[in-house]
């Protein structure tokens, strides 16, 4: 009876203990996929929220991984109109802070209304508007 009793406890025993490795375990993979698997982030945005035709937009940004600046990564620009083709600005590289900036002068022949403009590096983008 009592070796019966003393068999039960260390099973318990034996079972909380295995339920904490595996606790521990998957708490261990979980931390190692979070350093291991990191994904950029992109920021951008324009210094004005409306503008005129010759006006022009200053388009700036950041981009970081893990939090940490990403220097030296070219960034694409793209500014869509509402409607009609999209302006293709030169690519930018970040800086060792990992901001960007471009400027985009607003057409004389722009259509009136949102724009978007869209930033896009390292696998990643971001859009901002402004009117016109």
């Amino acid at each position: 009876m009592i070796s019966n009793i003393i068999s039960y406890i260390l099973l318990g025993e034996v079972i909380i203990i295995l339920f904490l490795v595996i606790i521990l375990l998957i708490l261990l993979i979980w931390l190692l996929l979070k350093k291991i698997v990191v994904v950029p982030t992109i920021m951008v945005g324009v210094d004005q929220t409306s503008y005129f035709r010759g006006n022009t937009v200053v388009v700036s940004g950041n981009i970081k991984k893990n939090g940490t600046p990403m220097p030296n990564e070219p960034i694409s620009l793209v500014v869509q109109p509402p409607t009609g083709d999209a302006y293709i600005l030169p690519d930018v590289v970040s800086g060792s802070d990992g901001n960007f900036t471009a400027n985009w002068i607003v057409p004389i022949d722009a259509v009136v209304g949102a724009y978007t403009v869209t930033a896009s590096g390292a696998g990643v983008s971001a859009t901002t508007t402004f009117t016109y």
